[in-house]
């Protein structure tokens, strides 16, 4: 009779904030697979800069479009239609551009979304105790909406409630509302512990 093959469950980062041991080894792991580098000392400032740019670029496109969509002034091809999936997918680019200059601070640079949370949990919960849970937690949330086709949820909540109003445009309100909220409160606690660590002045051109 045959074994089974037993598949490795990959941490997530609920285990890595209980052990640092588990998120060092991973850690490790992300590095021998290349999926964390080291940065040399000007890459990394430039980096930083760089991704905080990008970071607050995206929270202003996506402040835009909710503010556009919310007084009818964007083009629409369907009845009902809006772009609040778009407010929940360039708000997580806000908030993973902010990881990625949060890792520059200490010259590492990640290749996926998995490696760079845990170099994230690493380096600002454990070594640094900078990053609170909640946080890891908007970022997980806001990641999953943005994966996944917020129309198929929008449309099975509708067939589950059955109700005679539209929740579809609600629901999707919310979940803009939310990502908008978190989004932005990530990106300026990320921006507040750079300032503390590399100065003001480090960040006056972002």
């Amino acid at each position: 009779m045959m074994k089974r093959r037993r598949i490795r469950r990959i941490p997530t980062w609920q285990d890595w904030l209980k052990s640092p041991r588990l998120c060092e080894e991973s850690l490790r792991h992300f590095e021998r697979q290349a999926q964390v580098k080291g940065l040399d000392e000007r890459q990394a400032r430039e980096n930083v800069v760089g991704h905080m740019r990008k970071s607050f670029h995206n929270l202003s496109l996506t402040n835009q479009i909710f503010d556009n969509n919310q007084k009818g002034e964007l083009r629409l091809s369907y009845a009902g239609e809006s772009f609040y999936d778009w407010v929940v997918t360039i708000g997580y680019y806000a908030m993973y551009q902010a990881c990625l200059a949060a890792l520059a601070a200490v010259r590492k640079t990640s290749e996926n979304h998995t490696a760079t949370v845990c170099a994230l949990v690493y380096y600002y919960v454990h070594k640094r105790k900078r990053l609170n849970e909640q946080y890891l937690l908007s970022l997980d949330a806001i990641k999953n909406l943005a994966d996944q086709d917020v129309q198929k949820l929008i449309e099975k909540r509708l067939q589950r409630e059955k109700t005679s109003y539209d929740t579809g445009v609600t629901t999707e309100l919310g979940m803009a509302q939310t990502t908008l909220t978190d989004s932005r409160e990530f990106v300026l606690r990320i921006r507040e512990i750079l300032e503390e660590g590399l100065g003001k002045d480090f960040l006056k051109e972002v």
